[in-house]
């Protein structure tokens, strides 16, 4: 495919248009999502915003969340964005007073405050202790964990150094002792493999490696944890609603249907689906080995320019997000040389205040379009 620019075009409209190495920021959504929404958009003026063919649709996009995640179509709510999922999980939870959450201070904000905002329910959010690019062991959770540790919430991988937790270790760990994930997996879902059997909760937003649009988004809550996890938000959809009558008794919904409380973003939907789909076909383990070999290309070749990598760097790297650190002339010649060489990155801060540049290739991207944009790196500085 990428051999053929006619069809990478087709494919990955933004290819038209320069250089785009910035999906860890807000990508842009495929050639099939940009297809489905203007389906859907004419359908909509047509007076059929909802019909069977888009309801068959909704179910669609469970059963390929859920093949991606391996789950069950039923345990995936199509919910965007992604801190909608950490909150509802946040304020759902059936916590008493005197519990204990454990969460990152340095994550991104959206994994950070609906936990420290559960100290005023007196749940105690303790803070998990790590320095700036560090990664996240089990020896890293152990030292905070106790009796009264009720759930962690992690990103599966860090949206500054890329790095992954080893969740394959500490999903078992805290399984052993009682203790319910969560996981933000903007990340990860759509580029990257991750065990995601041992996420109790899960939320992810569409609008960076799924290449779909920002608003819509997947939230997963196993069947395990149904019970553990009432729906904070209530309306028509999820709760038993017979001829949109309100009813004396609440009964929710099944299945994902529990925590979707009314309509649902379905032209957000229609794209996520299309995307996803798409990854699908080009199939995950090849998407996953090509976005890591060019995300290995630049942090071997900005390493060669004199350019220093954000995080613990391991021989064997499965990170596909690289920030470099910020040369002692700072950026701004080069942001100035990327611009004019049409090549899209994200810059970012780090808590230390350092400004990172942040370089996330995906399916769509060349390794002659990673060597260009290590040539013009090495020209700017």
């Amino acid at each position: 495919m990428l051999d053929q620019p006619e069809e990478r075009a087709r494919l990955f409209p933004v290819t038209r248009d320069g250089i785009f190495l910035a999906h860890a920021a807000v990508a842009p959504i495929s050639g099939p999502a940009q297809m489905a929404m203007d389906r859907w958009s004419a359908e909509a003026a047509a007076g059929r915003q909802e019909s069977d063919a888009v309801w068959r649709g909704v179910r669609q996009t469970r059963e390929v969340a859920a093949k991606i995640l391996g789950c069950s179509w039923d345990e995936v709510s199509l919910l965007g964005p992604t801190a909608l999922g950490l909150g509802l999980v946040a304020q759902g939870f059936g916590w008493k007073e005197g519990d204990e959450v454990v969460y990152d201070p340095l994550d991104y904000p959206a994994n950070v405050y609906p936990w420290v905002d559960l100290n005023r329910r007196g749940v105690r959010s303790v803070a998990l202790p790590r320095k700036p690019g560090e990664e996240i062991r089990w020896e890293t959770l152990r030292r905070v964990i106790t009796g009264k540790t009720r759930l962690v919430s992690l990103a599966t991988a860090h949206y500054l150094s890329g790095q992954q937790p080893e969740l394959a270790v500490i999903g078992p760990e805290l399984k052993a002792r009682g203790i319910f994930l969560c996981l933000d997996a903007i990340q990860t879902l759509g580029v990257l493999p991750t065990a995601w059997q041992e996420a109790d909760f899960l939320a992810a937003d569409a609008h960076k490696w799924m290449l779909g649009p920002v608003g819509a988004g997947v939230f997963m809550v196993r069947r395990r944890a149904w019970e553990q996890l009432l729906p904070p938000l209530l309306g028509s959809w999820n709760v038993v609603s017979p001829d949109f009558l309100a009813q004396p008794k609440i009964v929710m919904e099944e299945g994902g249907r529990r925590y979707e409380p009314g309509s649902l973003n379905l032209p957000g939907i229609e794209g996520m689906r299309a995307s996803l789909e798409l990854l699908q076909e080009l199939g995950p383990d090849e998407v996953s080995a090509h976005a890591l070999a060019l995300a290995s290309r630049v942090r071997e070749g900005a390493g060669e320019r004199g350019f220093a990598i954000y995080g613990e760097q391991k021989k064997k790297e499965n990170r596909v997000i690289t920030s470099l650190r910020e040369p002692s002339g700072g950026w701004d010649k080069t942001k100035r040389r990327m611009e004019e060489e049409g090549i899209r990155l994200s810059w970012r801060k780090e808590h230390g205040g350092e400004m990172l540049l942040r370089v996330s290739p995906h399916a769509s991207n060349t390794t002659g379009e990673i060597d260009h944009f290590l040539e013009v790196l090495g020209r700017a500085d």
